[in-house]
């Protein structure tokens, strides 16, 4: 009997000091995927997307000018996508109940757009599927060991890279916080009935930074291109000459610079000896990059 009473005392405990402090300043690490989490992958780059077929057209009528809409000049980067961004300056804060001590909340702030999300430890359930979606999204964790694993639902449509590729407000993210001494690493899984056909792996990682500055970062409308208000540059189906630009210049067929979940592993390979390949492009004019306008 006193062995039990000993094991049931030891028992939580133990997982309590599973647990480890995520808090703090966290400096970005954009060594991993550099150039998508910089100034993005280039026009019909998607290779190692799990795309479905709906994304894959929704991709091809995207333009570059798109981004410099005055309706998207301040837009926030969904909680998944702000982690990936290339300047995500991280702070981790928590909230503890006076109580009992418990950890009930964890809250993430993003210098790029200001993102800010809250992360429930307090067993509290998702809402349900008409709830209101967010930049943010609904998210609740729990400790695997030593890891924050967290489950982000509610999300409201958003890319997922800078060329085009989206994901569907119906999706569900998984996120594995884990600190390594002075690293922390998050792996984010996305899955998403819509648009991907494989759940779609990121990984992001920062250095401790307590002498970190998190400046706020005002955002404002602004004029930067010629696209009047109300028109929305894009390409018609077939109509975007500068897709195939990509897999022409680095001999990739261009069938396999379409993405796919096949394409994610190395016995694709095999497949690509036998596809096409074309000719390389010439240089395209610089005012060929902003679509038509609607």
């Amino acid at each position: 009997m006193f062995f039990l009473l000993t094991l049931l005392v030891i028992l939580p405990a133990s997982s309590a000091l599973a647990q480890v402090d995520l808090t703090g300043l966290w400096a970005p690490l954009v060594h991993e995927d550099a150039p998508q989490r910089g100034t993005g992958s280039l026009v019909g780059d998607f290779t190692g997307l799990p795309m479905s077929q709906a994304n894959l057209l929704r991709s091809e009528s995207w333009a570059a000018d798109m981004m410099d809409l005055a309706e998207w000049v301040c837009r926030p980067y969904s909680s998944d996508d702000g982690l990936y961004a290339g300047p995500a300056q991280l702070s981790i804060s928590k909230e503890v109940d006076r109580t009992t001590q418990q950890t009930t909340a964890y809250h993430t702030h993003i210098f790029y757009h200001e993102q800010e999300q809250t992360i429930w430890m307090d067993g509290r359930p998702h809402p349900p599927d008409y709830a209101l979606h967010t930049w943010a999204g609904f998210s609740t964790g729990e400790w695997e060991g030593d890891t924050l694993l967290y489950t982000t639902t509610h999300l409201k449509e958003s890319f997922i890279e800078r060329n085009g590729p989206v994901r569907s407000d119906r999706a569900t993210v998984r996120t594995r916080l884990r600190s390594y001494g002075n690293y922390l690493t998050a792996v984010v899984i996305t899955y998403d009935p819509v648009y991907l056909t494989a759940p779609f792996v990121r990984i992001e990682s920062w250095a401790y930074s307590p002498e970190m500055v998190m400046r706020p970062y005002p955002c404002e409308e602004a004029t930067e291109t010629v696209v009047p208000r109300g028109k929305v540059p894009h390409y018609l189906p077939g109509k975007n000459a500068m897709l195939t630009d990509f897999a022409a210049q680095y001999g990739i067929p261009p069938e396999a610079a379409l993405g796919g979940a096949e394409t994610l592993y190395p016995e694709y390979i095999a497949r690509m000896k036998k596809m096409k390949l074309l000719p390389r492009p010439a240089k395209k004019a610089a005012a060929e990059s902003g679509g038509e306008d609607q």
